[in-house]
């Protein structure tokens, strides 16, 4: 069991003044395909941000995917709303990630899970977290790659038929929905992140092409099958560090 303790202990005042309201940064990582068979790929990008006191703001910045699904160059700008819990001292954190490392070990215990300490520990690193924040938005973007290259495999009697895969640019304008939380660490002005997002392409850019061909006498005597799935599901992981302001 992996506990995050989201706190609701009181701010100091001092704590209050430090919690400024802006952000700028960049971020690096991987944008990856949920479908088998498909790679991850680099993704890249600069981001800001913008909270009120309540903790509600919004996100938004430029990214680069230098391919996806073979398919060069996709561009974005995520537009997102965003909420972030408050922030708290390292005081705060030691003590919320030896609470919650206590509760995962006693869990794990009573239910007979094999490796409590791997729990506790990961339940005690998450905690040390400054402070999450959760967001939810869109992605309009532009595509400037052309459909991937096709490869092809050889199977059947004497290797004879022949497997041909190709993802298709199915457009340039792209738009897709995305959620994800960001896990901050806080040192002085400067944020250490790491962002699991989840995203949903609502405009079917890429569609993941299946040909099977049959020769006979080195001749292409027919397709066999062929079937298309639309990639809809990405999930990407990133690194980065802002400064606050």
């Amino acid at each position: 069991m992996l506990v995050l303790s989201i706190c609701a202990d009181a701010q100091t005042a001092a704590e209050k003044r430090s919690n400024l309201s802006d952000d700028i940064g960049f971020y690096a990582g991987v944008y990856d395909p949920m479908y088998k068979g498909e790679e991850a790929d680099a993704v890249f990008g600069i981001t800001y941000a913008h909270f009120y006191s309540n903790g509600i703001g919004y996100r938004t910045g430029f990214q680069l995917a230098s391919r996806v699904a073979e398919v060069d160059n996709a561009f974005g700008i995520p537009v997102a709303f965003a909420y972030r819990t408050r922030s708290l001292n390292s005081s705060n954190r030691a003590r919320r990630g030896v609470e919650a490392a206590g509760t995962s070990f006693g869990y794990d215990v009573i239910m007979g899970n094999p490796q409590p300490l791997q729990g506790a520990l990961a339940a005690f690193l998450i905690n040390l977290f400054s402070n999450v924040e959760f967001h939810a938005g869109l992605t309009p973007g532009y595509i400037s790659g052309e459909s991937s290259p096709v490869s092809t495999a050889s199977w059947g009697p004497g290797f004879m038929d022949i497997d041909r895969t190709w993802t298709e640019r199915n457009g340039r304008f792209s738009l897709s929905l995305d959620a994800g939380a960001c896990f901050n660490y806080r040192i002085w002005r400067f944020d250490l992140k790491l962002n699991p997002a989840f995203h949903y392409n609502l405009t079917r850019n890429y569609i993941f092409n299946t040909e099977s061909v049959r020769f006979e006498n080195g001749s292409d005597v027919g397709v066999l099958t062929s079937t298309e799935q639309p990639l809809r599901w990405f999930f990407s992981f990133t690194g980065g560090l802002s400064f606050k302001f």
